[in-house]
């Protein structure tokens, strides 16, 4: 996760350098002496660059540290998403489905309707229903949720299937 303080420091020392470079621009402007002399010196190019060189390492520091935790995220995902997989193929084993139904079942996990069902495997609505339901029969579940449900709970369990 992102750093609060080092994203506020960045912000910080962003907002330092816009007022730095108003402030020398205001004393110019009036006539300020010691901001010509400080000018002369490059006091406040300076100042600028070492703000601005601070607040982009500090974002350096935050992206690199997302990007982490973005790949353990996508990990995470992709572990959770193999064992579903893995829990499915059981219990599809287990209830003896046909590759059809197999596939009926991923897409009814989906949340795809009868009719998105039959158009994506290029079947008869008749053909949809009669597979759901030998995948209610076969299961023992009484429909798409209870299925579901059951699915969801034994992964959460750690998709031990009974």
């Amino acid at each position: 996760m992102p750093s609060k303080k080092r994203l506020t420091f960045s912000f910080f020392a962003s907002l330092f350098c816009a007022c730095v470079m108003l402030f020398e621009d205001i004393g110019e402007a009036m006539g300020v002496a010691w901001i010509d002399e400080w000018d002369d010196i490059h006091v406040w190019e300076v100042l600028i660059m070492l703000s601005l060189f601070g607040a982009i390492m500090v974002l350096g520091i935050e992206v690199l540290k997302m990007r982490r935790y973005q790949e353990t995220l996508e990990d995470k995902v992709a572990r959770a998403s193999s064992a579903f997989e893995d829990l499915l193929n059981a219990y599809f084993e287990k209830w003896s489905f046909s590759d059809a139904e197999r596939d009926v079942t991923r897409l009814l996990i989906k949340g795809c309707s009868t009719a998105e069902m039959a158009e994506i495997r290029n079947a008869k609505e008749g053909t949809i229903k009669a597979q759901t339901n030998a995948i209610y029969k076969k299961s023992g579940y009484g429909g798409k949720t209870q299925l579901l449900s059951a699915l969801l709970e034994d992964l959460t369990d750690g998709g031990s299937v009974a």
